[in-house]
């Protein structure tokens, strides 16, 4: 073979092939580069995901755990006068003592929870499934405490002229004289707000702490509560062990909206719907 026809062999060895030099391996580029990005978009969508059902446990158990302290105070405040009242309006007044307050108002992220309310198209909504509801509970607390912290300030000024009058048979007439027609029905009429509205979120929030988490959970991602932790289950404990004097759950005898309604001077039929059950 002579020099010329090396050559040209030599300059035909240079030619490549476009598929197998340049297609593939670009190809292959290509698609490597596509499934990396679509890991790693699957990736931060999932950490996105776990850490958004992670908040919502934390709502749910925050939400549930400060309504364990609502509970908890109730009760504490339920225990000095449980089992000792009348249905007689002054025996009420005179016989529920001032009380320690040992909880403070309850701040609620209700914006924590906006997950939990349905669509505007659902028209079948739980109570527990909405945030009006659950406001309510947390802010009548908040009140019923103010109410109570009222209370406390009138009775303990007024303690002087009580103390004499306790275990006493009552005498309108000479308590009367005694406190001012004007303070017996302030007192009076504060006493039957705090005792009806003690009753009344007591069994608001018993419910709640009940079905509130159980409803919520259907909003979580039960994989990842099986990885990073679940909702609170609230049991409650029974009650009647706390008091010898029965069921602290139990609410406390209604008054004699007769006898109210000639102290206060109120018609009973509008004290029976002002004091009538929020739950």
């Amino acid at each position: 073979m002579g020099d010329v026809e090396l050559i040209v062999q030599a300059i035909e060895g240079l030619h490549s092939n476009l598929i197998k030099d340049y297609i593939l391996p670009v190809g292959t580029v290509l698609t490597s580069g596509l499934l990396g990005v679509g890991v790693a978009y699957y990736t931060v969508n999932q950490q996105e995901h776990t850490k958004i059902q992670i908040e919502k446990i934390k709502a749910i158990n925050n939400t549930l755990l400060k309504a364990l302290e609502v509970r908890d105070g109730l009760i504490a405040i339920k225990q000095n006068y449980f089992g000792k009242i009348s249905d007689e309006p002054i025996n009420r007044m005179l016989t529920v003592p001032p009380i320690l307050l040992t909880t403070s108002k309850i701040d609620i992220d209700l914006g924590a929870l906006s997950f939990i309310a349905p669509s505007v198209d659902t028209t079948d909504v739980h109570k527990f499934e909405s945030i009006g509801y659950i406001s309510t509970i947390f802010s009548n607390y908040n009140i019923l405490l103010d109410a109570w912290d009222k209370r406390n300030t009138i009775i303990e000024g007024l303690m002087p002229q009580i103390i004499p009058l306790l275990g006493q048979p009552l005498d309108f007439k000479k308590i009367q004289e005694i406190l001012g027609r004007g303070n017996i029905k302030l007192l009076s009429e504060l006493t039957e707000r705090v005792l009806h509205l003690t009753d009344d979120i007591l069994k608001g929030v018993s419910e709640f702490l009940i079905g509130f988490g159980e409803l919520a959970k259907r909003n979580i991602d039960k994989r990842v509560t099986k990885k990073f932790g679940n909702v609170l289950t609230i049991v409650l404990p029974d009650l009647s062990k706390l008091s010898p004097l029965g069921d602290l759950n139990t609410n406390i005898p209604e008054v004699n909206f007769d006898q109210l309604s000639e102290l206060l001077s109120i018609e009973a039929i509008e004290l029976k719907d002002r004091y009538r059950p929020l739950y």
